[in-house]
């Protein structure tokens, strides 16, 4: 195997050991839906599904066509739901392979009508009810109008009821029960007016942090997202999750990626050199400086400049300058007789130092939800099972 300036370490054992984490505060029948959207937050699409088919998933969500055709093209045939927006032409494509989507307007309703008169095949369709995200959904009476449809047309099946929660993350306990509250009151209306809610398999308004946290949200299916990859939604959900009334951990979770990279320059620098594009470091005594060959473009936050950290042998290393696109200037006069080719993590532990996703974040503003995901698939993932 070559030599690697950048790569990410991907621990398949923690995404099992996380999945079933959160199973173990489900009920049995309980499904999970193992979202694996955007390159799996950044840890590799294809690698994940496997090993969350392994761990007893019962579906897979992604955000688009190419991603659910991608899956099915590597010989994935566990039932595969896609959440984001889709064209008709895509609808198509989708119920060739057993692909299932969200209908969430009037047009994907249509068109999701259209393909099953067109191709003569079951088309499995997952209603999405807005409830307060006010994102992509059916109002109530929307709902029950294509419910009551999609129950008149031979060749669609509703195979799902789905929301989206905006604010459990937050802990804002009166607005999710508020959107838990019109769901309910869809479902009853669904029953009163004949539909067997009962028959289709996948209810769900819980994701990650739902999950945890909101034993009402649960109903038939849970949506597994960011927790699969050993990260909290929130840092309120990681304190909830640290103890019970007994004192006791309710949820651990082992975060999956760790972002590497190495030195490939240093140089010794006298007080008062500018170090960067724009001179926006001057070096207030003589230092010494490292390059690793990382930037903007493989995830390192542009914001970062001159603020941000990375690991060198256990020490931290600060970053001095502008980050570039594809570079990044780190002081290492902490550890000055450091030489190219050393290690240097983004994400992850050095000696007894950790960086973790949730400090990078921080550090930029953001959330660790951006920080795994936009790491580009260009740089290699390295996989342990």
């Amino acid at each position: 195997m070559r030599a690697l300036l950048a790569w990410i370490n991907v621990d398949l054992r923690a995404i099992d050991y996380n999945i079933k984490q959160v199973k173990r505060l489900l009920k049995p029948a309980t499904k999970l839906i193992a979202i694996v959207k955007s390159n799996a937050y950044g840890h590799g699409i294809f690698e994940v599904a496997l090993q969350a088919i392994r761990s007893g998933v019962d579906m897979l969500g992604v955000v688009n066509a190419s991603e659910a055709l991608l899956l099915r093209k590597k010989g994935i045939i566990r039932p595969i739901v896609v959440m984001g927006a889709i064209t008709k032409e895509e609808m198509l494509e989708l119920v060739k392979e057993k692909v299932s989507f969200l209908v969430h307007s009037r047009r994907s309703f249509l068109d999701a009508n259209s393909v099953a008169l067109i191709t003569r095949r079951r088309v499995l369709v997952h209603i999405k009810l807005e409830t307060g995200i006010n994102r992509m959904g059916f109002t109530f009476d929307e709902a029950l109008q294509v419910i009551k449809a999609i129950k008149q047309r031979r060749h669609l099946t509703l195979e799902g009821i789905w929301t989206h929660l905006a604010s459990v993350e937050e802990l804002n306990k009166s607005y999710t029960k508020m959107q838990l509250f019109q769901f309910e009151k869809l479902l009853n209306r669904l029953s009163k007016n004949g539909v067997r809610i009962n028959e289709i398999p996948y209810i769900s308004t819980a994701a990650s942090a739902a999950a945890m946290l909101v034993l009402e949200s649960r109903y038939t299916a849970v949506r597994l997202g960011i927790s699969m990859y050993g990260l909290w939604p929130s840092r309120g959900v990681a304190a909830w999750a640290k103890k019970d009334l007994r004192g006791k951990r309710r949820v651990t979770l082992k975060p999956a990626l760790k972002y590497r990279t190495r030195l490939v320059a240093t140089r010794r620098i006298p007080a008062g050199s500018y170090v960067g594009y724009g001179c926006s470091f001057q070096a207030p005594k003589a230092m010494t400086v490292g390059v690793v060959p990382v930037g903007y473009a493989e995830g390192i936050d542009r914001s970062l400049s001159n603020m941000g950290f990375m690991l060198l042998k256990g020490a931290v290393v600060s970053i001095v300058g502008r980050v570039c696109m594809n570079m990044t200037i780190l002081d290492i006069s902490r550890r000055p007789k450091s030489k190219p080719g050393d290690e240097v993590v983004i994400i992850g532990r050095s000696g007894g130092k950790e960086i973790t996703a949730t400090d990078f974040a921080d550090w930029a503003g953001t959330i660790n939800y951006e920080v795994v995901t936009r790491i580009p698939e260009s740089i290699p993932r390295i996989y342990t099972k």
